[in-house]
């Protein structure tokens, strides 16, 4: 108690990559790859001052700078992915590639020139309040932090009449009046990395632990964080999203001879704040267009035998059925789409309570743990899950202290 501690530090990294085209195999005459390099250092730091008035109350406060240089994903990202169709800034040269405004088909020219990525750096400034004694304990974080020359995926844009180029071995198969194209692999843009604007992310956490009686603890856990784009005030383009609102609830009695019961609840609240690239990532949000919904009605719904012939018995025209519901190409797209060009199947991922149950036994070193997981069978989801919920579970661990 009574003390004030000061917390400083200095961290100075970089990150070097090269490769060589003559370390390449030959495709047709040409290497895989072109000669390639990149060089970045960073200085980071951590100053922090920790404040405790008495031995049940502390407070401190943190600025912090980090560093993070360019992946390999970042550089040379080339092909389908879970958001659509990427290519790195290498693929576009000579092109007269610019920045996309957003991830989705409205994009339109930022009118910065495609280059290759930078790495990014963050200046991360929060506060802590904590209480303890010796049967309650509450800790609260506020945090905002903010990053520079953001690596986000945007849009590519392409000069007017890009129809038929080829595209990293694709070719351009449509392109909107704003300049997005687009490729027969994805019914969404074209996509690249770039250091987009500067992005602000700032939340709050707070974690409480509670004995209630001798045999009795509670625990909770809320997070909420929030990003935007610091100019267009929009979600940023970064793949993975950011996590909607959560809690963890948990109740563990223990007996005396060390077995206890945990029962717990994650809730997890609806997320809206979805960005451009989260609405078109498959993932996701699921972009469609006309163009998709008929590819997949003439191909893989055909050949799952969900389409019918029509009337006139011949496949392949626009009397053919979708046999469920008897409804045309046309009807379909019209139903879904409405008099749009494209949309997304999810435009939020739905909120969802999960609950389960820890049966454990400690003796001696010994610890055994038995975790029932989401007995409800909630059909949940979080963004970039590729499906939903597992179901129920059931794990066991065993743990030995010594």
């Amino acid at each position: 108690p009574d003390t004030v501690r000061l917390v400083g530090s200095i961290r100075i990294g970089g990150a070097r990559y090269e490769a060589s085209a003559s370390d390449s195999p030959l495709i047709g005459g040409f290497p895989l790859w072109p000669d390639d390099s990149l060089s970045a250092t960073g200085v980071g730091f951590r100053a922090a001052v920790v404040v405790t008035p008495s031995a049940n109350w502390m407070f401190s406060g943190l600025v912090s700078r980090g560093f993070r240089a360019p992946h390999m994903t970042d550089l040379g990202t080339l092909g389908l992915t879970g958001s659509g169709f990427e290519v790195a800034a290498p693929d576009v040269a000579n092109m007269n590639a610019t920045v996309g405004s957003t991830a989705d088909a409205s994009a339109v020219s930022t009118g910065e020139a495609i280059a290759q990525v930078t790495p990014e750096t963050s200046l991360n400034v929060e506060g802590t309040a904590a209480y303890r004694n010796s049967r309650f304990r509450s800790e609260l974080t506020v945090f905002v932090n903010r990053i520079h020359d953001n690596m986000q995926k945007q849009a590519l844009i392409l000069p007017a009449g890009a129809v038929g180029r080829s595209i990293a071995g694709n070719a351009i198969t449509s392109q909107a009046t704003s300049g997005a194209v687009f490729v027969a692999l994805s019914a969404t843009p074209v996509l690249l990395r770039a250091n987009f604007d500067n992005a602000r992310i700032w939340g709050v956490e707070h974690s409480l632990s509670a004995e209630l009686s001798r045999n009795l603890q509670a625990r909770t856990a809320f997070t909420y964080i929030r990003a935007e784009d610091t100019t267009t005030h929009l979600p940023p383009n970064i793949e993975g999203g950011t996590p909607a609102p959560a809690l963890f609830v948990s109740l563990r009695w223990m007996h005396a001879r060390g077995l206890y019961v945990e029962p717990y609840l994650n809730k997890r609240w609806e997320q809206t704040h979805l960005s451009s690239l989260d609405l078109g990532d498959r993932r996701t949000g699921a972009g469609r267009t006309t163009t998709s919904i008929r590819n997949f009605f003439l191909n893989g719904a055909r050949n799952r035998g969900w389409v019918g012939n029509g009337a006139d018995g011949v496949a392949g025209n626009a009397d053919d059925l979708l046999t469920v519901t008897g409804e045309t190409l046309a009807q379909i797209q019209a139903r879904v789409l409405g008099t749009a060009t494209s949309s997304s199947l999810f435009g939020a991922i739905p909120g969802s309570l999960v609950y389960g149950a820890r049966l454990g036994l400690r003796t001696g070193a010994h610890e055994v743990v038995l975790d029932f997981e989401n007995l409800g069978d909630e059909n949940y989801r979080d963004l970039s899950w590729g499906v939903d919920g597992p179901g129920r579970g059931v794990t066991v661990r065993y743990g030995l202290r010594f």
